[in-house]
This record gives C-alpha cells, sequence and structure tokens, in this order.
C-alpha cells in the first residue's frame, strides 16, 4: 500500500460509502400529442416540454448540491436540441440563442462527467474490488472535484445570461418566431399532419442509427473505436427521443419495444464511454496530483481492461436494434 493512503480521513472514506440520495430531480412530464396536430403545433408542445424540464430542475441545480437534478436538468436541454435537429429543416434557432443553449450544456457537462466517475462508474468498479483503498482515495478526488463544478454550474444557472437565454426561448416559442425566416415550402411543410413527419423522421434516425452501427462488430478498444461508439451512442440517443417525442400517436405495442431496444443499446454504449470519459479525468488527477499518480493509473488500466468483457451484451443489444421496426 502507499505511504500517503495512510493519511485519509475515516470519516471521508466512510462518507463516500454514504450518499444521500437526491430527491430535488424533475424527470421530463409526459408528453401528448394527437394525429390533429399540425407539425408546428407537435414541435412547440415537444420544445415548451424540454423547456420545461429544464426550468424544473433550476432551483436545485443553483444550489449546487443536487447531482441528480443537474443530470435531469442536461437531459432536458439535450432532448431540447435533440428536438431542434429533428425540426431543422423546417425551422431555425436564431444564432444567438443557439449558442447560449451551447454554453449551458458546457456549464452542465463538466460536473456532470466528474459526476459519473465518482458516482457511477468508480462504483461499479467497487463492485469487483471493494474496500480498495486506492480506489477510495481516487473517488474522494473525483467527489471533490464534481462538487468544485456543481458549484460552478449553480453559479452560471444564477447569472442574467442564464435568465435571459430561458426568457427568449420562452418568446420565440411562444410567438413562433422562425415564421418570419420560413419559406412558402417550409411553411406548408409545418402545417402538414404531424403523423406523416413522425413517421418519416422515425424511420429516418432507425436507418442513420444502422448505418453507423455496421462499424460496430469486430471493433477494438483505440481511440477511433471510441469515437465511432461515441457516434453510434449518440444516434441511438436520437432516435430514441425521436420514438419518446412522438410516441402517443402509436399503439403502445408498437412503439414500447423499440424504445426498450434503443434504450438498452444505450446503456451498453454509455458504459464504453464512461469508461473512455473516466480515462480523460483519471489523467488529469494523475498529473493534477502527484499523491493521486499511482491509484489514478491503476484505475485507468483497470478500466481499459474492463472494456473488453462487455462485448456480448453489447452485440446482444444491437441484434435487438436491428430486430426491431420503427413504430409506424
Amino acid at each position: 500500500m502507499n505511504a500517503h493512503l495512510d493519511t485519509v480521513d475515516p470519516a471521508a472514506i466512510a462518507e463516500v460509502h454514504r450518499a444521500e440520495p437526491d430527491n430535488s430531480a424533475v424527470r421530463a412530464a409526459p408528453l401528448a400529442l394527437n394525429r390533429q396536430l399540425s407539425v408546428e403545433q407537435a414541435f412547440r408542445r415537444i420544445a415548451a416540454n424540454c423547456r420545461e424540464q429544464i426550468a424544473a430542475n433550476h432551483p436545485a441545480v443553483a444550489r449546487g448540491n443536487a447531482p441528480e437534478a443537474l443530470h435531469q436538468m442536461r437531459v432536458g436541454l439535450r432532448r431540447l436540441r435533440s428536438a431542434l435537429k429533428l425540426f431543422s429543416p423546417l425551422l431555425e434557432l436564431p444564432a444567438a440563442l443557439r449558442a447560449d443553449l451551447r454554453w449551458l450544456g458546457e456549464q452542465l457537462g463538466a460536473a456532470r462527467d466528474w459526476d459519473v466517475l465518482a458516482a457511477s462508474t468508480l462504483p461499479r468498479v467497487a463492485e469487483d474490488l471493494p474496500d480498495d483503498m486506492e480506489l477510495v482515495l481516487v473517488r474522494l478526488a473525483a467527489e471533490t472535484r464534481a462538487n468544485e463544478l456543481r458549484a460552478t454550474a449553480a453559479e452560471a444557472v444564477s447569472t442574467e445570461r442564464y435568465a435571459e437565454l430561458m426568457r427568449n426561448l420562452g418568446s420565440w416559442l411562444h410567438d413562433a418566431a422562425w415564421r418570419s425566416h420560413c419559406s412558402a415550402v417550409q411553411r406548408n411543410a409545418l402545417a402538414r399532419p404531424t403523423r406523416r413527419f413522425a413517421d418519416e423522421v422515425l424511420e429516418q434516425s432507425r436507418k442513420r442509427l444502422l448505418k453507423r452501427g455496421r462499424k460496430l462488430r469486430g471493433a477494438g478498444a483505440d481511440a477511433k473505436c471510441d469515437r465511432m461508439r461515441h457516434r453510434v451512442r449518440i444516434a441511438a440517443k436520437r432516435a430514441r427521443y425521436a420514438a419518446e417525442f412522438f410516441q402517443s400517436l402509436y399503439p403502445k405495442r408498437q412503439v414500447h419495444g423499440y424504445i426498450e431496444s434503443l434504450s438498452r443499446l444505450q446503456d451498453e454504449l454509455g458504459w464504453l464511454n464512461d469508461t473512455a470519459v473516466a480515462d480523460g479525468l483519471l489523467k488529469k488527477l494523475q498529473h493534477g496530483e502527484a499523491r493521486l499518480d499511482g491509484s489514478a493509473a491503476f484505475m485507468r488500466g483497470y478500466l481499459a481492461s474492463s472494456q473488453h468483457g462487455g462485448g456480448g451484451k453489447l452485440r446482444k443489444a444491437w441484434r435487438s436494434v436491428k430486430a426491431a421496426r420503427a413504430p409506424a
């Protein structure tokens, strides 16, 4: 055992294993669409639903001590950006709003990465290495960094820039401000029945996912394969968000199985992505604190070796997605 491990406060070690539940997080409210809605009306409901999820988690995120609320606020933001991507051929978000949404994502994303490392990735390792002191030391450092970045995110969502972003987004949706920039073709498309549009985007998102996923078979653990899997994971996430946005337009038996298959694929790819992100964060701990060099290096090696054991689950999840049909 390294000498510096003897200096770890026993109370701090106990705290690592006694995380308080975060009950302040707000998930997305159920979204109900109907076939009488136009594409434009559906977009306004979807985008407003995403905005409400962001706003509902704001009080807890502003306190700086609610990692799950921060996660749900980020989910709301990612759902919104996915919705904007889906509808982008028909309407365009102003550049200033787009920049502010990107800024908010950056503020939340940094804290979330460290939260995942401290509260998900390392605890999963702990199942194989119970009571390992090297792991405890690294997890304490990761939790400290996560706390610092959650405080930074709290400051960001307490600024006038955040308040103005939410006001401007609300006004843009309420006033349907995109209409002044729409062509006649786009206006006609926005007036179409939403079910036809949903059929098209669900099929397109599925085809995009299948195309990106062709390279999953035989992929290794190098950086290039990590980037490829990341692209597949993003495609799976966008396909799932699209299915969730429009699921009320389809029979439950059709859409439920499709969403479940996408979720399973996301889970498997998510773990691989978490280990790739963890490697970069652990490298920062190595370079930032000399006392963590050996412990962080050990964790990086352990996570790298663990990537080779989950291929069977990923292949099974991918076969399930290939077999599933988009609702129609």
